[in-house]
């Protein structure tokens, strides 16, 4: 005898059977038992959840001539359905979709059943009907014998013409839960006298999506393997999925910046012909899984809430992450090499990971010294004694508290950057900003050049920068460590400018302020610095009346 594939050998074959769709069912069952039967149902829902198999279900129930809660499968009618199902017509809208098919069902429907009192037509896949088939079915679906029933089956409802789904009565299948598959498996299992480690039924579960005939596929093949102990990882190798092992292997590579390991991991999922479809989708629902383990105390079981937990990922970094791998998500659908898009996209993956100025960031560097500043390995590689002594620099104010006098000479260095602004100089600046991006894997310089990464240079002088962010903690991160970044200017452009950040609200507030004094004739004046007991909102009270530099406009971005 043939063998019979798990999913047929186990289909329902009445209400009880059914998984998973228990108020569809009761809905159905009490339709029939107080005889408020529709002439036309819509089953919409994903693949594998029941629609056709209720469907031929309650085609047999509504002909059952002892019918209560359940088939009888002792009348005529339920013995006659058994052997002879002609008045149940199952149509395939996928391979007959055209005008002339439908045309023949509206004529058939004038002819009485054979042997029941109901005729059912089952038109499955039924978004894929043309414009004309619609149309064709369209008044026959309004107004059909009496003796007939339409039930239209869909996992794409988005596609039914309206006209259409309002001449039907509309039931939403929704996905069988991973305790309602597990069940149904162990059940399965019983009935063939075999047995599966549980972890790899709730496996399978998982893998499933919900959908039930995915799941019992999965189990038939997972029952062909000859060896003895089967695992998870003999799961994923017959779905083709992509494991979670492969996912944290990913990530701690990214991690570390073992690129010869990770690209070697690619190579080999390449070869076995994984989905990067699949592989993104992944890494979007392990980013979504850390973000939920972070805020969600005991969510997950607790062996993969410690995987999770041992990796430290800032809110701007998940966020990051989660605009590239969508990103990558479009991308993947335009290129005809989706290896070479997915190794371009894990590479910038790497560096957002390994980026650690962001807004948790900042909030660490808060409570540093000044002079402190932590690399990617998280150890500070800039203080007054190490490295690179800024203490005895002459052209910092000597305060006890350093920072509190930076914050003094602020309004004065955006002043002085104005009086001075060239823009032959910022036209340098820029065209060789991408230096800056050459650091970013320095040990000593990465976490400055991810900071100013993430700036730019609206106004310079010869002696002056001004830099804007579009977020404060950028801007406080960049207040806390503005030696370190002189020093870093200077290193990369072999100049030493003083510099000031602002974000771009308050640029444009400082802009327009310009533009304003520039018309009333009012011209800035240079002030030093050094003289922090100045009392600055005095002193620039007198930059209205002074008399000194007055330039273009155009010697600022206006970007």
């Amino acid at each position: 005898m043939s063998y019979t594939a798990l999913y047929r050998k186990y289909r329902p074959t009445n209400f009880a059977n059914v998984v998973g769709q228990d108020v569809i069912v009761n809905v159905l069952k009490n339709s029939i038992k107080y005889k408020h039967i529709s002439h036309a149902y819509l089953f919409a829902g994903p693949r594998g959840t029941g629609k056709t198999s209720i469907a031929k279900i309650f085609a047999h129930a509504v002909n059952c001539l002892n019918f209560e809660e359940d088939i009888c499968a002792a009348c005529d009618n339920c013995k006659f359905l058994e052997s002879n199902d002609t008045d149940i017509i199952e149509i395939d809208a996928a391979s007959n979709n055209g005008v002339e098919e439908i045309r023949t069902i509206r004529d058939n429907v004038k002819l009485l059943p054979s042997f029941c009192k109901y005729k059912i037509y089952i038109i499955d896949e039924v978004h894929m009907l043309s414009t004309g088939a619609f149309n064709a079915l369209l008044k026959t679906l309004e107004e059909p014998p009496a003796h007939v029933i339409f039930v239209l089956a869909t996992t794409e409802p988005n596609k039914i013409p309206v006209t259409i789904m309002s001449r039907c009565q509309r039931f939403d299948f929704n996905k069988i839960s991973e305790d309602a598959l597990f069940l149904r498996l162990k059940f399965i299992l019983e009935q063939e006298n075999k047995s599966l480690p549980d972890n790899v039924l709730e496996h399978i579960a998982l893998l499933s999506d919900g959908g039930l005939r995915d799941a019992i596929n999965l189990l038939d093949q997972t029952l062909s393997l000859s060896n003895e102990n089967i695992s998870i990882d003999d799961v994923d190798k017959l779905s083709g999925k992509i494991s979670k092992s492969i996912i944290f292997e990913i990530i701690d590579y990214l991690v570390n910046s073992d690129y010869p390991k990770l690209l070697d991991l690619i190579e080999k999922l390449s070869l076995e012909g994984k989905d990067y479809n699949d592989i993104v989708n992944n890494l979007l629902i392990f980013i979504r899984d850390y973000s939920v383990n972070l805020s969600v105390k005991d969510y997950f079981p607790e062996e993969y809430s410690n995987s999770l937990s041992k990796y430290e990922f800032s809110s701007d970094t998940i966020i990051n992450i989660s605009k590239v791998l969508n990103e990558l998500l479009i991308e993947m659908k335009n290129t005809n090499d989706q290896k070479v898009l997915f190794e371009i996209y894990i590479m910038h993956l790497a560096e957002i990971i390994n980026t650690k100025f962001s807004t948790n960031n900042s909030c660490q560097h808060l409570s540093q010294q000044p002079d402190e500043i932590i690399n990617s390995d998280n150890q500070k590689v800039l203080t007054e004694s190490e490295e690179i002594n800024v203490a005895d620099n002459e052209d910092y104010p000597k305060e006890e508290n350093d920072n509190e006098g930076y914050n003094k000479i602020k309004k004065i260095r955006i002043n002085n950057v104005l009086a001075g602004a060239n823009k032959d100089v910022l036209n340098k600046i820029n065209n060789c900003y991408d230096r800056v991006n050459d650091y970013i894997s320095n040990k000593v310089y990465n976490s400055i050049s991810a900071l100013l990464i993430e700036a730019k240079v609206v106004v310079a002088s010869t002696d002056y920068l001004l830099f804007t962010f579009k977020e404060e903690s950028y801007v406080s991160v960049f207040d806390l460590n503005y030696k370190q970044i002189e020093l870093f200017l200077n290193e990369v452009f072999d100049h030493k400018y003083k510099v000031v950040a602002i974000t771009d609200n308050e640029w444009t507030e400082v802009r327009n302020e310009f533009i304003l004094n520039k018309k009333n004739n009012i011209k800035y004046v240079f002030i030093d610095e050094n003289d922090v007991s100045l009392e600055v909102s005095d002193s620039l009270d007198e930059l209205e009346n002074s008399a000194l530099n007055i330039f273009g406009e155009d010697a600022i971005s206006v970007k």
